[in-house]
C-alpha cells in the first residue's frame, strides 16, 4: 500500500481542523477577526480579546445588538491593557445553524462589530447585512455569563498567540452586567490539556511516519 503526498497532507489537514478556531476580538479595530467561520458540530471557537473592552454576546439577525434569548451565550466584559487578554471564551457548536453574535460595549455592535458563525448561503442574511441591520442600535448585554467557557490563554508553540505579561481582566469589563471573573480548575497535562502545537505536530508526525512505514 502505497501513500501519496496528497493522502497525507489531507491526513494532516483534517488534524489541524481539529483544534479550537480563533476569532479575535478587537484587535486594533471595531471587529472580529475572522468576522465569518464555518465551524463543524462539535467543535470549538476560542474567542481572544484585546485592548480595551470587548465582549462576545450572542444575537439574532432579526434584533441585532440584543440578546437573542435569556439562555443565549455571554463572555461578560473583558477588560484588556496591552497585548491579548489571559483569558478566553470558548464555545461547543451543537449544530450547524448560523450564529450571530456582537460586542455588547456600548456603541461597538452599532458600529459593526458583529459576526457570524456558519453564516447561511442567503446572502439577504449575511454579514453585510447583518452589519446594516445593525447600525446604530442600541446594544443590550445579558446580565451574567453563560453558554461558553472561561478560561486561561494557553501558550501555544504553532505561531498563535500567548498572554501578554501585561494584559489584564476586570469582572465585567466596566459596562454592562455578567461577571467573568470565574477561575477555572486545574487541568491535568494530558492530550485535552497539551497545547494545540503539541497535538497537532505530534499527530502529524505520527501520520508521516505510517505513510513512510507504508511505502
Amino acid at each position: 500500500m502505497q501513500f501519496s503526498v496528497f493522502t497525507v497532507l489531507s491526513l494532516a489537514s483534517a488534524v489541524l481542523a481539529a483544534d479550537p478556531q480563533i476569532v479575535k476580538v478587537g484587535d486594533g479595530a471595531l471587529a472580529f477577526s475572522p468576522s465569518t467561520i464555518t465551524a463543524a458540530v462539535g467543535s470549538t471557537v476560542e474567542f481572544h480579546f484585546y485592548p480595551m473592552k470587548h465582549s462576545v454576546a450572542q444575537g439574532t439577525f432579526e434584533s441585532p445588538c440584543t440578546p437573542g434569548s435569556s439562555t443565549s451565550f455571554f463572555s461578560g466584559g473583558m477588560a484588556t491593557a496591552s497585548g491579548v487578554n489571559n483569558m478566553t471564551f470558548t464555545l461547543t457548536i451543537a449544530d450547524d445553524k448560523p450564529i450571530y453574535y456582537y460586542c455588547a460595549f456600548p456603541g461597538h455592535c452599532g458600529s459593526g462589530m458583529v459576526g457570524i458563525i456558519n453564516p447561511p448561503s442567503d446572502t439577504t442574511k449575511g454579514l453585510d447585512a447583518y452589519v446594516a441591520a445593525a447600525k446604530d442600535k442600541t446594544t443590550t448585554p445579558l446580565t451574567k455569563v453563560q453558554g461558553g467557557t472561561i478560561a486561561p490563554l494557553k501558550a501555544a508553540s504553532n505561531g498563535t498567540t500567548s498572554a501578554s505579561p501585561s494584559a489584564t481582566k476586570t469582572s465585567n469589563g466596566g459596562y454592562g452586567g455578567g461577571d467573568a471573573t470565574t477561575t477555572p480548575s486545574a487541568t491535568p497535562k494530558s492530550a485535552a490539556g497539551l497545547s494545540r502545537g503539541e497535538v497537532s505536530w505530534g499527530v502529524m508526525g505520527a501520520i508521516a511516519g505510517f505513510a513512510g512505514l507504508m511505502i
